[in-house]
């Protein structure tokens, strides 16, 4: 069986340490790529049949991670996520009193449940905390060993465990094979740029700043500038992500006169999970770490991706959505260079590092 990810494969050019060009037309190449497959995956319409909404995707991946459930873990969650309540569309209380994302029985929830996102509740109409419960739930009935077992665990029938077999294995091939009429097109679950964000390439030139677009710009005045050599990471992700910068390089922020980093808010009419939450998971943040933002090869407690310093979001003080930060609600996204960030405006540093 394929994985998340392995049905949608990207082949991306090596890029030379001066090649700017190069990597501006990847950026694009990637902008464009995902950006479209971002908005047609969003929102859980297409998750029925033959795909999983985009902005679920990482939430099985780390809930399979977390308690061992090995490759099938995160199609076998998406799979029972469907089938009990449509990816979420379906969430009120069952004929037997089972609640919530994943339709716990409440004796089952008091065994099971977890404060996933670490809001200090435990609450089954939470997605992240009803899904790492099910898979805290799958593992205790023996799965990864034995997956049948483990499902039927969660509902006591034989034709149950068979539906979701096979929609994990719909899933997992990311919607391939479906007949027609089947949603359109498929989400599998290895979209936002993988490849590409899991490396990363230390520049040391041209040691200048660049404006950003007019278009992605809504603070006050002139577009601000940042490092030219994270300038189409930075045009990338505003745009695959539809994220629009509040502050670029500037003094008065705590890393921002280098400019190496950007504070983010949703392009107009867009949510903040569709938008600023979807980037931040796709760059390795969650909201366990929330409180830190820094990257383990940093000293911190994030698995960011190799090139990101930092993410300031929900948990993090004066950061994250209007739920978590209020008026001043804003998603930070720091690169790594050779010197962390500067408050007061600064020379560009010695290097910078990029997604490939």
């Amino acid at each position: 069986m394929r994985t998340f990810g392995q049905s949608r494969t990207w082949l991306l050019l090596a890029v030379p340490a001066a090649g700017l060009l190069f990597v501006v037309l990847a950026a694009v190449a990637v902008a464009l790529v995902f950006g479209g497959s971002a908005a047609a995956c969003e929102g859980g319409e297409v998750g029925s049949v033959g795909g999983v909404p985009a902005r679920l995707a990482p939430i099985y991946r780390q809930a399979a991670a977390r308690y061992g459930l090995g490759e099938r873990g995160p199609s076998i969650l998406a799979a029972i996520n469907w089938v009990e309540t449509d990816f979420g569309a379906n969430t009120g209380s069952s004929s037997a009193g089972a609640v919530g994302w994943m339709q716990f029985l409440p004796e089952s929830w008091a065994t099971y449940g977890v404060d996933a996102n670490g809001d200090g509740v435990r609450d089954p109409a939470n997605p992240w905390d009803a899904i790492f419960a099910a898979a805290r739930l799958l593992r205790a009935s023996g799965a990864p060993g034995d997956w049948q077992a483990a499902i039927y665990s969660y509902n006591h029938a034989q034709w149950y465990v068979e539906k979701v077999e096979a929609a994990a294995e719909r899933f997992a091939d990311g919607g391939e094979g479906e007949a027609a009429g089947a949603a359109e097109p498929a989400c599998a679950m290895g979209s936002a740029a993988g490849g590409a964000l899991g490396q990363a390439v230390r520049l040391y030139s041209p040691r200048e700043f660049r404006p950003l677009p007019a278009r992605l710009w809504v603070g006050g005045g002139s577009p601000e500038s940042v490092d030219a050599r994270i300038w189409p990471d930075a045009v990338w992700l505003l745009e695959a992500f539809d994220l629009r910068v509040t502050a670029a390089r500037e003094a008065g922020h705590e890393t921002h006169g280098d400019g190496t980093a950007m504070d983010m808010v949703p392009l107009p009419g867009r949510s903040w999970d569709a938008t600023a939450l979807r980037a931040a998971l796709a760059l390795g943040w969650t909201p366990a770490c929330g409180a830190n933002g820094l990257a383990r090869s940093a000293g911190g407690l994030c698995d960011l991706v190799p090139a990101i310093q930092f993410i300031g979001y929900n948990g993090y003080r004066g950061h994250g959505d209007p739920a978590h930060a209020g008026g001043n609600a804003h998603l930070h996204v720091s690169w790594k260079s050779s010197d962390y960030g500067c408050p007061s405006l600064c020379a560009p540093r010695e290097w910078v590092e990029v997604f490939p």
